[in-house]
């Protein structure tokens, strides 16, 4: 990965010498030697628990410190539960725009680095950027006294099994109707890593949070229409580790990828659709799922709702929820924190895929380097 002139290498030991000197010809280099900090995100490399962790404190304390919320009072959740957020009256009073986005924004970012437990709040807050009230900014401050909180999560990935591959699986949720202005619903899928056995930890490697672009007329609609985006992510996960696979020389994962839903509605309909009256409206685009189910490149599971940690990136959860959920997905609290971090968490993820290459990368890569 290149940044400006800081180059971050992935790869095996022998392959990463070769490409720096391949580059080093044409360049001069400075070896920075393994990476501990990378585009505000701290590497902590654990290889005896076979273990990588991504934090971003530092850069939840420059936030803090720059919106002056260093001493704001947390909060256990990043939105107030089951809270509605609507567009403004003609009437109301607007707040500081700019400095509304702007928040906005540093949130952002760290939510697409290691926090998918901020997705949704993030996603509904930007809808209101370009005129927000009191209302809309009391609720993004929130988040900021939600982050001051919960400033030592991190990104847990692993612990992985020695002798097995961890694979991937991806969850799927919507929350019907949602948006109680336009009746939109929000669409959610997250992918992890985990290894074979039912209780092994959850490692999440991408997330996403969208609000659907048409109306669903059901709850079985909205599901259905959040699987399609569940199973294109899944789809690039497993071309992804494929091509890591092909690095590693590790054996290819072959099998379908499992995407787990909470609507037996919506995996019925996916599996056999029946174009009738009920579903003939629905958008070709959304029926793409029918055609992978049958080619058997996914396969969709049964997960109870209770146990639906997608559900957080669909709406404002209670504490015990977010709490719960958010240490599924592998977010959680690490008490004495050491050096390191780095980009996106679906790119740490390629040093806990394959095992056998796994303590050889945690000591050796990523390597950084300077183009000076």
């Amino acid at each position: 990965m290149i940044w400006v002139n800081n180059i971050l290498w992935i790869g095996t030991a022998e392959g990463i010498k070769e490409a720096n000197g391949e580059l080093g010809q044409q360049f001069p280099l400075k070896d920075l030697g393994a990476a501990h900090f990378f585009l505000g995100m701290r590497i902590i490399r654990k290889p005896h628990e076979r273990k990588i962790i991504l934090l971003q404190d530092q850069y939840i304390d420059t936030i803090l410190k720059s919106f002056r919320f260093e001493n704001g009072y947390p909060v256990s959740t990043p939105m107030e539960p089951r809270s509605q957020l609507f567009i403004p009256d003609e009437n109301e009073a607007p707040e500081d725009d700019t400095l509304f986005r702007s928040i906005l924004g540093s949130v952002m970012y760290l939510m697409l680095g290691t926090r998918p437990d901020l997705a949704y709040a993030v996603g509904a807050l930007s809808k209101y950027s370009a005129k927000p009230t009191a209302t809309h900014m009391k609720a993004v401050q929130r988040v900021l006294r939600y982050i001051s909180k919960t400033r030592n999560y991190g990104l847990h990935c692993g612990p992985f099994d020695n002798e097995a591959q961890p694979i991937p699986r991806v969850l799927s949720d919507a929350d019907w109707a949602g948006d109680r202005e336009t009746r939109r619903s929000t669409g959610a899928h997250v992918c992890t890593l985990s290894d074979h056995k039912s209780n092994s930890p959850h490692t999440a490697v991408t997330w996403s949070s969208k609000q659907q672009s048409t109306v669903a007329l059901s709850s079985t609609e909205a599901e259905y229409m959040a699987l399609t985006q569940a199973c294109k992510e899944a789809l690039w996960v497993k071309r992804f580790v494929r091509a890591i696979a092909n690095i590693s020389g590790e054996a290819k994962i072959t099998s379908p990828i499992t995407i787990f839903a909470d609507n037996q509605g919506s995996m019925a309909l996916a599996k056999n659709p029946e174009f009738h009256s009920h579903t003939k409206h629905i958008s070709i685009q959304q029926h793409f799922i029918c055609e992978k189910v049958e080619q058997d490149e996914v396969h969709l599971e049964y997960l109870p709702t209770g146990d639906m940690f997608a559900d957080l990136l669909t709406k404002a959860l209670p504490r015990d929820k977010v709490e719960r959920f958010r240490n599924q997905m592998g977010v959680y609290e690490i008490l004495k924190v050491q050096g390191g971090t780095r980009k996106q968490a679906e790119l740490v993820s390629l040093f806990c895929i394959f095992p056998k290459s796994f303590f050889v990368c945690s000591f050796v890569f990523p390597f950084r380097f300077r183009m000076n």
